[in-house]
C-alpha cells in the first residue's frame, strides 16, 4: 500500500485526508505547524508528525496543502528526500518550473481544487511538470477523483482557474444567500428560503451537466411572455448582474497573477 504524506491540514489539506482515507487504498501521514490540526487530522486515524522530514521520510507521494509563501521553505527542507518522488502542490501561484529548481530531483504536478471537495463535487485542474510521468498524472487522478471532476489543463491556464474555480465558490454562496435574504423579504422564513436556494442552484447545475441544455435555452423554458420571470430577468440585467459576475471573476484572476509573477521572474 503506497503512502501519501500531506504537508499542511488546514482546511483544504484536512479534507483531502478524509477524501484519501476514505478510499481505502492508501497509507495517509500528514504533518502541520500547528498541534490543533494535528490533533484534529489524528483523530481521523492518521499517523501525525511535528517534522516535515520524519513525514515525508517513509512516503510514495507528497501532497503540499500549504501557503504559496511557504512552498519554498518547504521544499527546501525536505529536497534531499523527495528525490524520485511525485510531489503534488495545490499552491496557487507557484510554477513547476519554480518548484523544480528548488528539487531537482523530484517529479512534481500542480493541483488547484477548490472547497467543493469537501462534498465531493469540486472541478479539479491538473498540470505536470516536465518530469512527471503518464503513470504520475495517472495516480494524482486518482488521488483527487473522488473529490470532484479532474481535468487536466495546461500551466498557462492555471491562474485562470484559480481565479474563476477556485474563488468561485465563494461567489455562488454570495448569491444563494442574496436569493435567501430576497426569500425573507417576501416573507418566507430564512431556513426555508435558503433550502429553497440552495435547491436551485443545485438542481440548475445538475440540467446543465447532464446536458438538458445551454444554459440561455434553459432560461428560456422558465421565461414565458409576458410572465413573472422575464420581469425578473429584466431587474436582474439592469441591475448588470452579468458584469458584476465578470468583473469578480476578472479581479480574482489578476490577482492571481500578480502572486505569480514575482516566482515567474526568479525561474
Amino acid at each position: 500500500m503506497q503512502t501519501v504524506c500531506v504537508i499542511g491540514v488546514g482546511k483544504m489539506g484536512s479534507t483531502m485526508v478524509r477524501n484519501i482515507i476514505k478510499t481505502g487504498e492508501y497509507r495517509v501521514v500528514a504533518t502541520d505547524v500547528d498541534p490543533n490540526r494535528r490533533m484534529l487530522v489524528k483523530s481521523y486515524g492518521v499517523e501525525v508528525f511535528e517534522s516535515n522530514r520524519d513525514a515525508v521520510k517513509n512516503s510514495d507521494l507528497v501532497i503540499l496543502a500549504v501557503k504559496p509563501r511557504e512552498v519554498e521553505a518547504v521544499l527546501n527542507d525536505v529536497k534531499d528526500l523527495i528525490g524520485g518522488k511525485l510531489v503534488i502542490s495545490i499552491a496557487a501561484a507557484v510554477t513547476l518550473k519554480h518548484m523544480e529548481k528548488i528539487a531537482a530531483d523530484a517529479r512534481f504536478i500542480r493541483v488547484m481544487p477548490n472547497i467543493l471537495i469537501e462534498v465531493g463535487e469540486a472541478f479539479i485542474a491538473i498540470c505536470p511538470g516536465s518530469r512527471a510521468t503518464e503513470e504520475d498524472v495517472e495516480l494524482a487522478s486518482r488521488v483527487f477523483s473522488r473529490m470532484g471532476e479532474v481535468a487536466r489543463v495546461k500551466e498557462n491556464l492555471m491562474d485562470a482557474v484559480t481565479g474563476f474555480s477556485g474563488s468561485g465558490p465563494a461567489y455562488v454562496f454570495t448569491i444563494i444567500d442574496a436569493f435567501a435574504d430576497a426569500g425573507v423579504k417576501i416573507g418566507l422564513p430564512k431556513e426555508l428560503a435558503l433550502r429553497i436556494a440552495a435547491r436551485m442552484m443545485l438542481g440548475s447545475a445538475k440540467m446543465v451537466l447532464e446536458g438538458k441544455g445551454r444554459p440561455m435555452e434553459l432560461r428560456d423554458m422558465v421565461a414565458t411572455p409576458g410572465g413573472t420571470t422575464i420581469m425578473g430577468i429584466y431587474e436582474l440585467e439592469k441591475g448588470g448582474i452579468r458584469a458584476t459576475i465578470m468583473n469578480a471573476v476578472e479581479a480574482a484572476f489578476k490577482r492571481a497573477r500578480e502572486l505569480s509573477e514575482p516566482l515567474s521572474q526568479t525561474d
